[in-house]
């Protein structure tokens, strides 16, 4: 973006737009925090003057101590003061003493929580919940000598309640290239770097968060940032590299009478596939297809229902010129993703993002001008999920050919849908062409990629995806 687009950003989000470079400046590697959070504290210290840099040092400082001041801090508690922690706080249930143990990593140590903070905040039960914790050194029970550390007060890392309708009458202010850079700037992605193609495969990332139950599968070798969206952009989606999954951490929990993380965030994301071990495979690939297909889960007696979509990452090996070297992109996962069996699980994927067509992430692909904070877009694209709309309009304007599969259809509308949700959320801004070639295409082309392995995988089915295409019959009506 140049300065005059930067200007239009200021202009029509003066409240949540940031400057991208100086985020990233105080969300360097020394302080591991998501996008969301270095954006908001930069947004929260500026000025028409500029950052008060002096103000967010004296900040990170007092409430995000590295580990070389845990001692500082933990003294500070020591001598009866209450502390404020900015940190990824996670809250367990230890059935067996009925009680709730708080994990504050800043600090490698456990403390307990007051129950209306969890009723308040559900997410600290599934980990990884950054926010502002105030801290005190509590006595246990009536004792004059056993003493806890427990959270008093907690505040997620947030924008305020966001005004949808505002956002989306601002699309009118920017063209349709403008409004991609304004986007993928948002994500911490330089627009200039990447081609007007590889701008829409990183919008794809976004398309779970956006859309009720879509799923996705991206391969891609290592180092294109598969993972960085879901990690620093949206509290909403929950993320997991590698190491073992359970069913009690997805679907629901028999001991702690819990449900699991599928109803509590909008993404569920397994990084790492091909190092992923599934407890009870058979189980949980069950309980998948069946929420895959129908967004309702059963464990034993407990049934639910979410709309939580599913996003698997996984590296895969490519040539030096960037070309996988095998046809068969599966060929290197877990059985449970290639074998013979694995393509009824596959067939619920709607699409296949061909992220070895993306660079691989260098200083020059990391945005340092103006944009959207990240966490007024994660809650924009959490708000964008529960309207209607948008699939409705895809329904009436394309038509399906009388053989097309019900998978093909479903997933080409699903995928249609988030596209129209990102590129043209007032869509009064789009013409049928506009659909055809930013939105109904793009999603033909993921889900032909999920045909195409399948047909490899399993003769019965065919690689070639329905006829779905745009209805300009039913627009000149």
């Amino acid at each position: 973006m140049n300065i005059d687009i930067d200007s239009r950003v200021q202009f029509a989000f003066p409240d949540v737009a940031v400057n991208k470079a100086l985020s990233r400046k105080y969300g360097g590697s020394d302080r591991a925090v998501p996008d969301y959070v270095t954006d908001w504290l930069v947004s929260r210290y500026s000025t028409d003057s500029g950052v008060d840099d002096e103000r967010i040092e004296a900040f990170l400082a007092k409430h995000l101590p590295d580990k070389k001041h845990k001692h500082s801090v933990l003294y500070a508690l020591n001598s009866g003061s209450e502390v404020k922690i900015l940190d990824a706080y996670t809250v367990r249930v230890d059935i067996t003493k009925g009680r709730l143990v708080l994990e504050i990593p800043s600090l490698d140590l456990a403390g307990t929580v007051s129950e209306w903070i969890v009723d308040e905040n559900p997410l600290l039960l599934h980990g990884n919940l950054w926010g502002s914790g105030t801290l005190a050194r509590v006595p246990v029970g009536e004792s004059d000598d056993r003493f806890e550390i427990r959270m008093v007060d907690f505040k997620p890392m947030q924008t305020s309640i966001v005004d949808l309708d505002y956002y989306v009458a601002q699309r009118a202010l920017f063209g349709l290239a403008e409004w991609k850079a304004l986007l993928v700037g948002s994500m911490g992605y330089s627009p200039t770097f990447y081609s007007s193609r590889e701008q829409s495969l990183l919008l794809t990332r976004l398309a779970p968060l956006v859309q009720p139950r879509l799923n996705l599968i991206e391969l891609a070798p290592k180092g294109t940032g598969k993972s960085y969206v879901y990690s620093r952009l949206s509290r909403y989606a929950w993320l997991i590299s590698g190491g073992v999954v359970t069913r009690a951490q997805l679907f629901y929990n028999m001991n702690s009478k819990a449900a699991g993380v599928i109803t509590r965030f909008d993404t569920v994301v397994l990084d790492e596939v091909q190092t992923i071990r599934l407890e009870n495979e058979g189980e949980i690939i069950g309980a998948l297809k069946g929420y895959l297909e129908q967004g309702e889960f059963r464990v034993m007696q407990y049934k639910g229902s979410a709309d939580a979509g599913f996003v698997l990452l996984a590296n895969i090996p490519f040539t030096r010129d960037g070309k996988p070297r095998n046809p068969n992109l599966l060929s290197t996962l877990p059985q449970w993703l290639r074998g013979e069996n694995a393509t009824a699980l596959l067939d619920r994927f709607h699409g296949l993002v061909p992220g070895g067509e993306l660079p691989k992430i260098s200083s020059d692909a990391l945005y340092g001008g103006m944009a959207l904070r990240a966490d007024y877009l994660g809650e924009i694209l959490h708000a964008l999920r529960s309207r209607g709309e948008y699939i409705q309009w895809v329904r009436e304007h394309t038509c399906v050919g009388g053989s097309a599969d019900l998978r093909d259809k479903n997933a080409v509308e699903r995928l249609s849908a988030a596209y129209l949700k990102l590129l043209f959320p007032d869509l009064a801004s789009v013409t049928l062409s506009d659909f055809n070639e930013h939105c109904l295409e793009p999603a033909k082309a993921l889900r032909s990629r999920i045909r195409r392995q399948l047909a490899m995988i399993d003769a019965e089915f065919s690689a070639e995806l329905a006829e779905i295409d745009v209805d300009t019959a039913a627009s000149e009506a």
